[in-house]
């Protein structure tokens, strides 16, 4: 039995801090569990107390700043280079590649199989042993590969439920809607104020909709196979044209010497993620909406002139099925939240210089 360790639990809340304790406890591996509810008092508490922290497991959100960056910024030698496992929400590939290059030791998803068990196994294998030697570094990439090839694996699973098996049932039901809707029509004499078989149709469109935008969003995280030098500015301007955003007008910093500028991306994403761009500001904005793409040092941003997003909604705008209009089934800026991902860039939400909103896409190699 390994006895007397000491695990700093940062974000992570008291029932899994307790589910972790359990898990290890159960392999005869006796911990104390600490805990700090952000990266800046986890820092302190590593380099102002006495006791030896033997492991560092973080949540990947802790508020203002997130687990890769915790670990980027604890230092490498002393009591404060612990091992550090992260326990992700929701995993990519580019935080796990993010992860492993700022020296994250283990990476565990909440949302695999058995995760507690799981993470309790990280912990015991870094606790158990002396910090990974360069020459383990292929072995954790390794592992950290395997856990996000059974993540593609279920969602691909997932998209193909989404894609064909639920489709079948939705169309039979449109299908006997549509009939029970033409015999009653026809019955009224035309009229349709009081047919409910028309709220059938539409509701079964939205949930096709719905499928659409799950289907799309799950596309949309697949990893960056083959990036390319794409030219921004020409990328803003196709995803104008192929945007339905017919009552707005695009301003674009003609005179600007850095468009045209070349990112690497994938060119089909970067104009998607430009056109929810457009469309989110034309859905919400009034008839006369300007919308504005200019460039950053690091980046590009997308503005406009519309009624903004107030402060307290900000946070959950990138959430998927988010959405104030009937019509639109809310996985845009959900989609653009996982281009961005896949991509290793950041994306952020503010109020533009008119008081509308502003995106910014920012990390843009």
């Amino acid at each position: 039995m390994i006895s007397g360790s000491c695990i700093l639990c940062v974000g992570i809340g008291s029932e899994e801090r307790s589910a972790v304790a359990r898990a290890l406890g159960r392999s005869g591996f006796a911990v104390e569990v600490l805990s700090s509810p952000d990266a800046e008092s986890a820092l302190s508490r590593l380099d102002e107390t006495d006791e030896e922290i033997d492991c560092v497991v973080s949540a990947y959100d802790l508020g203002e700043t997130n687990g890769v960056e915790l670990a980027r910024r604890r230092p490498n030698s002393g009591r404060s280079a612990a091992p550090h496992v992260l326990f992700v929400e929701d995993g990519s590939e580019s935080v796990a590649a993010s992860a492993l290059n700022a020296g994250v030791t283990g990476y565990v998803e909440r949302e695999t199989p058995q995760a507690v068990d799981r993470l309790a196994d990280r912990i015991q294998q870094a606790v158990g042993r002396s910090p990974p030697a360069p020459s383990d570094t292929d072995s954790r990439f390794e592992t950290c590969r395997a856990e996000l090839r059974w993540e593609r694996r279920r969602l691909e699973e997932v998209r193909r439920v989404l894609s064909h098996d639920l489709r079948s049932p939705l169309n039979v039901a449109k299908g006997y809607a549509q009939y029970l809707s033409d015999e009653q029509g026809e019955s009224d004499g035309g009229d349709e104020r009081h047919n409910p078989s028309r709220e059938v149709i539409a509701a079964v469109d939205r949930v096709n909709s719905g499928l659409d935008g799950l289907n799309a969003l799950i596309q949309q995280g697949r990893p960056v196979e083959s990036p390319e030098s794409v030219d921004l500015g020409a990328a803003a301007r196709l995803a104008w044209r192929r945007s339905d955003t017919g009552r707005a007008d695009l301003e674009m910093p003609e005179d600007d010497a850095s468009l045209p500028r070349k990112v690497t991306a994938d060119r089909d994403r970067l104009v998607g993620l430009l056109g929810e761009l457009y469309e989110n500001a034309v859905d919400h904005g009034p008839p006369e909406v300007t919308v504005r793409f200019g460039t950053l040092s690091d980046g590009f941003y997308v503005s406009d002139d519309g009624a903004g997003i107030p402060a307290s909604e900000r946070a959950d705008v990138f959430r998927a099925g988010t959405s104030d209009r009937e019509a639109r089934n809310g996985f845009g800026l959900a989609q653009v939240s996982h281009i961005a991902a896949v991509h290793r860039w950041d994306v952020s939400v503010s109020e533009s210089a008119k008081g509308g909103c502003r995106f910014e896409i920012t990390g843009v190699a």
